[in-house]
């Protein structure tokens, strides 16, 4: 084997740097070293010599083994190559004898060139004989053709539709024939074509006239159906033909490149058209009126529409399909263009911006569309998902039909209530009592007003959609949550104006107990609108803590109007409380008058009896309200004057007897609110009696312990409260009372929590 070599001295070679040459030397050492290694491994224990000739054997079968391998491929290669040759040569033979072919084929086109000036005469006789020929073929039909085309237009004049198509047919083809010879000429004659298309000029007329008797017919197809359905068989046998015709010439000119004028006719997609027009003319014939004339012009018309709309397509279903072919699937299709008709003309009614009433019919009636009332009618039966029809308005629409809708109600709601307000607020100054309700509370109308208009709202709502009424719902709050800022800014001004002169209105205090009751009222009909119309808010309709129901922004309205209740709680205790002022009572507990006498508190008492003859016609709510806001209020004057120092008692039978005289009179308060309002809790005038044992204690040692039990039962009391409380004894000195209450108060600086003495503070 000798040694391969390859020139590397250009290093620019494009095959890349040269492979080094073999150093058949080195390879053969390298081979020997790796043998010794491998007979080494081999022969490592004296008991693996007997094994030698065994690895002879082995070595010798594998590399004759290998041997025979090499051999095979080299031959495997060199038939290969053999092969390439034989075929390299076989296309070496074949690429001569092309070449001489193609000599010979420019020798011979040479001498056949000159023939072509020779031939020129013979070509132009060829083209008259072919035009003779043709004019020869239809020479009947050209010189018939005026005739025919009079006699097919009587046929179409008298009706006979039928005869009619069958020589407008022969008079196209006719003329077809002829344009299409003309199309065939190598030489092509502006001039010849266009004489003969004046020539047949009159054809093309007929054809439109014949298609307007057909497009007669399809428009009165519901008519026609009932009268004369052998006019629709016709009509469409002749459409079908054209149809065919059509298909004709589409698969000739794909050949030819000719196609004869007015071609392709499109019949049958015209005779659809011809439908859809004719169902449009007849949902827009269906309005008879207009809003000038008619303010219900929009239900009636839609009503028409209906019934129209029923009666046409019971005739298609029973009457059509036998008469229209399969494929047409007339029922589906007439559906599908009643459907799309319709849908345009809403669309119409949309843009033409439709007031609030005709919104609420329109929305009602696209609800009602897929019902037995339309399309589910039991004589129709027709399911739109099935035939595809989709929806009669695209969301888009309706959402924009809701907008409009809620807009009006919006504007209607703020001017209802706004008039409801006032047309109330004139009541309110009437020499009147105000109405009562059979649980003998007062109120006026105005929530009523207002509820039956929303109630009557939301059933409308409820008929066109369960997403609108919870819209009507939210909008309701919206603008009664603007109600409820006029509502209270006008009944403080009522509460300002009788506050100038008191004596007017004459039944101010009846008249504020009604308004109490009236935003009750408008918490408890939030509530009931929201049960009724929101069922899924809640998991069980029985429930009536208002812990179970979610707080929203309907219970925020109802947080609302019960804060304008509590506001009107507030003004109605006023009263009673500027009498008690007027009375002088409150500045008298607590001094040496007060010590001797009963009147105070038999005043507050007698003057609560006689308020309560109104507060009794407050609802529930109300009263308990009224009840614990004038029981604490009394109860922080009475503090207040336990807390001014206006006694020094003299001695401890002054002061045990003024702690008796306290004790009877919270126990006083107590009887009276127990019988008053039996669910009210009274429990806050026991702080008197406590009051009342500090001050009945003798015994000072035992003081600091007391006071730490009264800090314990009303830990909100501050520091100097204690402080005052602790010098009402009048056995203590300043320095005294203040270190007490410092040891045991401890530092004030946390957060203390609310209670009266907080109140009291901040009052």
């Amino acid at each position: 084997m000798s040694n391969y070599t390859m020139d590397t001295s250009n290093p620019d070679d494009d095959h890349g740097p040269a492979p080094a040459p073999l150093d058949l030397g080195r390879l053969e050492a390298e081979a020997r070293t790796a043998a010794a290694k491998h007979v080494a491994n081999l022969l490592q224990r004296p008991e693996q010599l007997e094994k030698c000739d065994q690895y002879k054997r082995r070595v010798a079968r594998k590399k004759a083994s290998v041997e025979a391998m090499l051999k095979t491929a080299v031959q495997s290669q060199l038939d290969g190559v053999r092969t390439g040759l034989n075929q390299l040569q076989s296309a070496l033979m074949d690429v001569y004898e092309i070449k001489q072919s193609l000599d010979q084929m420019e020798d011979t086109y040479k001498s056949v060139q000159p023939l072509h000036a020779k031939l020129r005469d013979l070509k132009t006789e060829n083209t008259n004989f072919c035009q003779l020929a043709a004019a020869q073929e239809n020479i009947n039909h050209i010189f018939t053709v005026p005739e025919s085309v009079k006699r097919t237009r009587d046929l179409i004049t008298e009706g006979k539709l039928l005869q009619s198509h069958k020589y407008l047919t022969d008079l196209e083809m006719s003329r077809d024939d002829l344009l299409l010879e003309l199309h065939k000429q190598p030489q092509k004659s502006p001039t010849d074509n266009n004489t003969l298309k004046n020539y047949f000029v009159d054809v093309e007329k007929l054809s439109c006239d014949l298609g307007k008797q057909l497009w007669i017919i399809l428009q009165r197809v519901l008519l026609s159906v009932r009268r004369e359905p052998t006019l629709i068989v016709t009509a469409l046998r002749i459409i079908e033909r054209e149809e065919r015709l059509d298909q004709a010439w589409i698969k000739k000119q794909v050949q030819t490149g000719f196609c004869p004028p007015g071609r392709p006719k499109k019949w049958r997609s015209r005779g659809f058209k011809i439908l859809e027009q004719s169902i449009a003319a007849r949902i827009e014939g269906s309005q008879l009126e207009d809003r000038e004339s008619n303010k219900m012009w929009l239900v009636r018309h839609l009503e028409i529409t209906r019934q129209l709309m029923v009666d046409d397509l019971k005739v298609v279903k029973t009457l059509l399909p036998p008469l229209f072919p399969p494929e047409y699937d007339i029922v589906k299709r007439y559906t599908k263009m009643y459907h799309t008709a319709l849908s345009t003309h809403l669309i119409e009614l949309i843009t033409q911006e439709l007031e609030g009433n005709e919104i609420v019919s329109l929305l009602q009636w696209v609800n009602a569309y897929d019902s037995p009332e339309l399309m589910r009618h039991p004589e129709l039966n027709i399911d739109i998902k099935e035939m595809e029809l989709g929806p009669l308005l695209e969301p888009k629409y309706i959402t924009q039909l809701e907008q409009q809708y809620l807009q009006n109600m919006k504007q209607n709601v703020a001017e209802w209530s706004s008039n409801s307000l006032r047309s109330d607020l004139k009541d309110w100054n009437r020499d009147v009592m105000p109405d009562v309700n059979a649980e003998d509370h007062y109120n006026t109308s105005l929530p009523v007003i207002l509820f039956q208009m929303m109630e009557q709202n939301l059933q409308v709502a409820q008929i066109i959609d369960q997403d609108l009424v919870k819209k009507v719902l939210e909008l309701f709050v919206d603008e009664l949550n603007t109600f409820a800022v006029d509502y209270s800014n006008i009944i403080r001004n009522y509460r300002d104006k009788h506050a100038t002169t008191r004596g007017e209105p004459k039944y101010f205090l009846n008249y504020m107990i009604a308004n109490a009751n009236n935003n009750q009222v408008f918490g408890e009909y939030m509530k009931q609108l929201r049960k009724r119309y929101l069922k899924n808010e809640y998991d069980d309709d029985d429930v009536e803590d208002e812990s179970d129901i979610r707080r929203d922004r309907f219970q925020q309205l109802t947080d609302t109007f019960t804060v304008i209740s509590t506001k009107c709680c507030g003004m109605i205790l006023e009263e009673f409380f500027i009498d008690l002022r007027n009375s002088n009572c409150f500045n008298e507990l607590l001094t040496r008058n007060w010590m001797s006498k009963t009147d105070s508190i038999d005043t507050v008492c007698e003057t609560w009896m006689d308020y309560n003859s109104d507060f009794k016609h407050l609802k529930p709510a109300a009263f308990d309200m009224v009840v614990e806001l004038g029981q604490k209020r009394i109860l922080k004057e009475y503090l207040r004057a336990l807390l001014a120092k206006k006694l020094s008692f003299k001695n401890y039978d002054e002061r045990r007897n003024s702690a008796d005289k306290i004790m009877r009179e919270g126990e006083q308060m107590k009887k009276l609110f127990r019988e008053m309002a039996p669910r009210s809790n009274t429990s806050m005038w026991d702080l008197l009696t406590s009051v009342a044992e500090y001050l009945k204690l003798k015994d000072t040692s035992l003081l600091s312990l007391e006071i730490m039990g009264l800090v314990k039962r009303y830990p909100d009391i501050r520091q100097d409260q204690l402080i005052n409380l602790l010098l009402l004894r009048g056995d203590m000195k300043n320095s005294d009372a203040k270190q007490m209450a410092v040891d045991t108060l401890g530092d004030e600086e946390g957060e203390k929590p609310k209670g009266i003495f907080t109140d009291l503070a901040t009052s």
